[in-house]
């Protein structure tokens, strides 16, 4: 039998009601058993590329982290407990890849090798880490956590020491991530009685409220330079991707207020965001400058594509789809050229996560 607790967890909530994985209509799309009968896409031969993937596969009977080529290939788990995983996260060297699971108790932060070896658990309080990020020096980890009976944001080294708690209010504060530069962390807060996006040195200093409307904001996303920050918001009954400026000034909606968006994702320089919507009656992946301009639809087939992920280089963008009738890892030029399949399990496979370098190979 499928096991569905582990999809399901990581596109829920947070503590608080605080979506952090995604937006608010996009969790609809996760991971039932698929319905009716689903005619496969021819898949073109892979091209060759250098590059590995980190995804959640349930192929050995219990869902693992796993990793693979870029270029397709089989597959290799580096975990190998039964347990609930979150979605993988690569340290920004290639060389170690961050999770979160509950196979050794609470649900924790646990970083592995690339390889499988090294496994080390870096929390031991409950439910820590479900909105683990990795600093982009590499030097921390921060992610929201229970332990002191409230949702907060903390933040370790990356070797687990030196816990700090950043954030310290009675409402919840949760889904960290952090500014390019590594000196600012954007949150989501509920501090002012409506989920809002705030702002915060690394050390916990100097919040600042950057959203102020009655929507529901959630799901911040910094672009490659920092200047700017893409976020969810729940408008009229619609999620849509909205960009601000960095200190919250200039907020504007990227996607038509009609149509449910979300899991925006920046291109490596900036200047497109590839994300998931269904503008056109069923959730495919687009493409828009990051002013808006040039929208484009990269996939078009009746079956549910999402979590679209950029390679490092930006020529390409990996994502999930049931197209062939079950939750599949696919691949494909930026401009929606040359789809390839690269797993092919009974089982759903989900959440790929591009290693930032060719380190690990």
């Amino acid at each position: 039998m499928q096991k569905s607790s582990p999809t399901r967890r990581a596109w829920k909530l947070t503590r608080g009601g605080i979506r952090c994985a995604g937006a608010i209509a996009l969790l609809s799309l996760t991971l039932g058993a698929c319905q009716g009968t689903v005619t496969p896409t021819p898949t073109p031969t892979p091209p060759a590329s250098g590059g590995q993937i980190a995804f959640l596969s349930g192929r050995d009977g219990n869902y693992q982290i796993c990793v693979m080529n870029a270029d397709g290939g089989e597959p290799r788990c580096v975990t190998d407990r039964a347990s609930d995983y979150g979605a993988p996260s690569w340290s920004p060297d290639g060389q170690r890849i961050i999770f979160q699971s509950h196979f050794a108790g609470p649900f924790r932060i646990f970083v592995v090798n690339s390889d499988g070896t090294g496994l080390a658990r870096f929390t031991d309080q409950r439910i820590d880490g479900s909105s683990a990020a990795v600093s982009p020096d590499g030097g921390h980890i921060a992610f929201d956590s229970l332990r002191d009976h409230n949702t907060d944001v903390y933040v370790m080294n990356v070797d687990g020491s030196e816990l700090m708690r950043l954030t310290d209010d009675p409402a919840d504060d949760c889904c960290p991530a952090w500014s390019p530069d590594a000196r600012r962390i954007a949150f989501v807060s509920q501090r002012d009685r409506n989920p809002e996006i705030y702002v915060m040195k690394a050390d916990g200093t100097d919040v600042t409220r950057l959203t102020d409307d009655p929507a529901y904001d959630c799901c911040p996303a910094w672009s490659p330079d920092g200047q700017r920050i893409a976020f969810t918001s729940r408008t009229d009954g619609y999620d849509e991707i909205h960009l601000m400026n960095a200190d919250g000034s200039e907020s504007r909606p990227l996607t038509a207020p009609w149509a449910n968006s979300g899991m925006p994702a920046w291109s490596p320089d900036g200047r497109r965001i590839a994300f998931v919507s269904d503008l056109d009656g069923n959730f495919e992946i687009y493409l828009a400058d990051a002013d808006g301009a040039n929208l484009t639809r990269l996939t078009n087939i009746p079956a549910r594509d999402q979590s679209p992920a950029w390679s490092p280089d930006g020529r390409r963008i990996a994502f999930v789809s049931e197209r062939d009738g079950n939750l599949e890892i696919y691949v494909m030029n930026a401009d929606g050229t040359e789809v390839t399949r690269l797993t092919n399990d009974p089982v759903h496979d989900l959440w790929p996560a591009w290693c930032p370098t060719t380190a690990s190979q």
